[in-house]
């Protein structure tokens, strides 16, 4: 006999031989079996298929040099659909198919071993190989009722499995399998506990119910049973889905129970309840809860089996209810004393550390238990109606003040920690008027509110108690609540545990760079804030499919993350908000867009850590101009004044829009030539570094750019050509100290030469430093060193009242200092620019 299963061994092996098997086999049913050949397994690597003609032949050449000399023998050939690795469970089974397909084969005709590799399934008639394998099965589970082997139990559990897999799903008799595999599964788990069997079993169960029509009546012993797991799974793991699900079932059985006989259903629908609002401190569920057991009372009077079972539920559920309000009563009452529970110095411990942290969340969070939106006052409420709450009241006093800090602490904050939404605004979002008093999870309607719906039951599933979408937990009516969200959202993304990306255009893995989310201004505020982040494509499914609490700690996503942002590791993983280094932070999000304009500005507020008003109905212009001087009067960085285009209307050293960031100046350094440094002034050289080191960094005053820069004054302006459609303007301009440069203007310069500088932004921090116990001519040879390197001029036109006016061009006005001793003869200027 051969068996081909996949496992990936040489079948020369001893471990493969299932002869010992079959002979316990035989010995164990002496009357029903007998075995008179070996039988030899021989691996394929999928049990559905051929094996490669190669692999196969070589195995079969080597099973027919193990058995030349044995005599003549019938050859047969049989397929088992499971893995088999020495289990005594597995072997019996392939011992039982491995005998009836001699039996059945016998009786058509022998199977000659096959010369070239086609050994496939035989398909056994389906009828009798299920009563066969049945019959097998209870005579096992028999044997393990006398006896309690545990190998006996499992070889039931196995050929149930077995059964299971020859039953098709339209089988009338399949829910009954599934019911008699559970059943043996319940018995194994009294035994060990195991929480596979555990889970195992809810599933046949489950799977079962789904099999017959609703109103059979076996059906409602299905799901009673089942209920039962669920409370066994429920009471080991605490976990929310469970008993939902169970509240559902008993919600169900209460409905098809007719009213004389609802007594037990009221009581058990009730105690459900009760759990859920232990856990989630919702009034709704404890009043529910009441209302059933006053009605399971009535139904139970004096001398009925349930009525005493029914008064103490109703009596525990109002006493429940009471003492939840006397609690709320006596944390809100100002001035109350201590009682029984919980000393006054420990509540206000708790009152001030709770208070701290709500400070730092969003104003509003949904409750993913129950799909609600609440304020912070409901927040606080539904934390002093939870068992940590209790808990904490109840610390031992033998802990010092400080262990009782940080016990307050992690406990508080592992309550509030909270879950935040990133996604790409669709049709029908729910606004906050939308959900406002009403549960998430009963309501419909929209792709908005699905999507919503399918955001809670994930950060529910990643086990948060709190989440947030900035479609329904903002207050869009209130002006102030939208300044206090835009000015924390980079705080609140900050501060989450998690933030969840849904990328509704993204199907498969490899298009993550693809995606819309990565033109979108809002999201690059998300994207970088966020500590932890995991990305869900259109169907909800992990990107990638890859088990990872954090993509962000993915190198094969942070990859494409950093194709499709064009912004390094470094600062995807842990990105600090502040001014340093703002060009290229505005090059981040210079090829994003938003549905306000406005909002391109305001969605940079976070990433720079600036805190500005909101004016909603400004011009883009003019809320990009308030960011841009906001950098500038805060870090004095001009390197947000390197940019070519259009002009902004607020002031004319800022750009329209963010799109010149897009380009980076690419400006080839010149080499160092130590030997002409012998030959300058050193006193001029001093000097320059004297005025350059006095200068103040650039700044806004009264609407001004207030510029510190070397300014270099135009000698002559010499027309090269013009354009149309739209008009440019060439010219080939000659300033002092510089060489001459060509440049492509949207203005005519006209007459009046004397009116332009070239100028040099300055900022301090280019100042070399001289070092500590030595001159400082070091510091100075370093100065002219930087100073004599081309760098990109601003044309500032001079205007009446000693103001300038920056001449915006069409590509870079990149200037080149003649020389290092032109460079001594620099003027030090700080012009004043509208």
């Amino acid at each position: 006999m051969l068996f081909l299963h996949s496992l990936d061994s040489d079948p020369t092996d001893g471990n493969v031989l299932v002869t010992r098997h079959l002979e316990a086999f035989s010995k164990a049913f002496p009357d029903k079996f007998l075995v008179s050949s070996p039988a030899y397994v021989v691996p394929t690597v999928n049990s559905d298929s051929t094996l490669p003609g190669e692999t196969l032949s070589q195995r079969l050449s080597s099973l027919k040099t193990m058995l030349d000399g044995d005599g003549d023998r019938d050859w047969h050939a049989s397929i088992f659909p499971g893995v088999f690795k020495g289990q005594p469970e597995i072997a019996w089974t392939v011992a039982l198919l491995l005998l009836k397909d001699i039996d059945e084969t016998k009786a058509r005709g022998t199977i000659p071993i096959p010369t070239e590799p086609a050994l496939k399934r035989v398909p056994l008639p389906l009828a009798n190989d299920r009563l066969a394998l049945k019959d097998l099965a209870d005579l096992l589970f028999n044997s393990f009722r006398k006896t309690e082997r545990e190998r006996d139990l499992d070889a039931t559990i196995t050929l149930g499995r077995t059964i299971l897999e020859f039953t098709p799903l339209q089988h009338p008799h399949r829910h009954s399998t599934l019911i008699n595999v559970a059943d043996v599964l319940s018995e194994r788990f009294e035994q060990n506990g195991s929480k596979e069997d555990l889970d195992e079993m809810i599933a046949l169960r489950r799977t079962a119910s789904e099999c017959i029509a609703p109103d059979d009546p076996q059906r409602q012993i299905i799901l009673l049973n089942l209920d039962g797991c669920l409370y066994k799974r429920f009471r080991r793991e605490d976990a929310m889905a469970d008993l939902q699900e169970i509240i559902s079932l008993r919600r169900a059985a209460l409905e098809r129970t007719p009213p004389p006989n609802q007594c037990r259903p009221l009581l058990d629908l009730a105690n459900a309840l009760h759990e859920l609002f232990q856990r989630q401190g919702l009034a709704d569920n404890i009043v529910e809860a009441i209302s059933l057991a006053q009605a399971a009372l009535n139904l139970c009077p004096p001398g009925h089996p349930n009525h005493a079972l029914s008064r103490d539920r109703l009596a525990g559920y109002v006493e429940t209810k009471v003492r939840e309000e006397a609690a709320r009563a006596h944390v809100r009452e100002p001035g109350a004393t201590p009682s029984g529970s919980g000393s006054s110095d420990v509540r206000q411990s708790i009152k001030t550390v709770v208070s701290d942290t709500v400070e730092r969340i969003p104003l509003r969070l949904i409750h993913t238990h129950s799909g609600v939106v609440c304020d912070r006052n409901a927040q606080v409420s539904l934390f002093e109606a939870s068992p940590q709450y209790k808990r904490l009241l109840s610390l031992p006093s033998s802990l010092d003040s400080q262990q009782r800090e940080t016990e307050i602490k992690d406990t508080v904050l592992e309550h509030f920690k909270y879950a935040m939404f990133s996604h790409r605004w669709g049709n029908g979002e729910p606004s906050l008027r939308d959900v406002e008093g009403k549960r998430i999870y009963l309501l419909g309607g929209t792709d908005g509110m699905a999507k919503l719906q399918r955001f809670c039951i994930l950060a529910l599933r990643h086990n948060f108690l709190w989440a947030w979408s900035d479609t329904c937990c903002i207050d869009k009516d209130s002006s102030a609540e939208v300044q206090e969200a835009i000015g924390s959202m980079f705080c609140w993304y900050r501060w989450s545990s998690l933030t969840i990306v849904h990328l509704s255009d993204v199907l498969d893995a490899g298009s993550l760079a693809d995606s819309v989310w990565f033109t979108r201004g809002w999201t690059l505020q998300e994207l970088l804030a966020s500590r932890t982040v995991l990305f869900y494509m259109q169907d909800w499914s992990l990107y990638m499919n890859i088990d990872a609490a954090n993509h962000k700690t993915d190198l094969a996503v942070l990859k494409e993350l950093r194709k499709a942002t064009g912004i390094t590791d470094q600062h995807l993983t842990n990105f600090c908000p502040g001014v340093d280094d703002a060009r290229t932070r505005l090059r981040w999000a210079s090829r994003r867009h938003t549905t306000r304009p406005e909002d391109i500005a305001y969605s940079l507020f976070g990433i720079f850590k600036v805190h500005l008003p909101i004016f909603y109905g400004e011009s883009a212009e003019h809320a990009l101009g308030r960011l841009l001087a906001e950098i500038i009067s805060g870090s004095g960085d001009v390197s947000v004044l390197d940019w070519a285009g259009k002009a902004s209307t607020f002031n004319s050293c800022f750009p329209a829009n963010l799109v010149p960031y897009q380009t980076v100046s690419n400006i080839q350094p010149i080499p160092s030539d130590p030997a002409k440094l012998s030959h300058l002034d050193f006193e001029k050289a001093h000097k320059l570094y004297g005025k350059l080191a006095s200068l103040p960094r650039a700044g806004f005053v009264n609407s001004k750019l207030m510029l510190p820069s070397l300014v270099y004054p135009v000698t002559a302006v010499k027309f090269q050509g013009s354009s149309t459609s739209p008009a440019r303007y060439t010219y080939e301009i000659h300033a002092s100290q510089l060489s001459p440069l060509d440049v492509t203007l949207s203005v005519n310069l006209g007459e009046g030469v004397s009116r332009y500088n070239l100028v040099r932004p300055w900022h301090p921090k280019a100042l070399p430093t001289p070092t500590v116990d030595d001159d400082d001519d070091d510091a100075v040879w370093e100065l002219l060193e930087q100073l004599k390197q081309p760098f990109n001029a601003l044309l500032l036109k001079k205007l009446p009242h000693n103001e300038y006016r920056r001449i915006a061009s069409d590509c870079w006005i990149t200037a080149f200092p003649q020389d290092l001793n032109t460079v001594l003869d620099s003027q030090v200027l700080i012009p004043q620019i509208v």
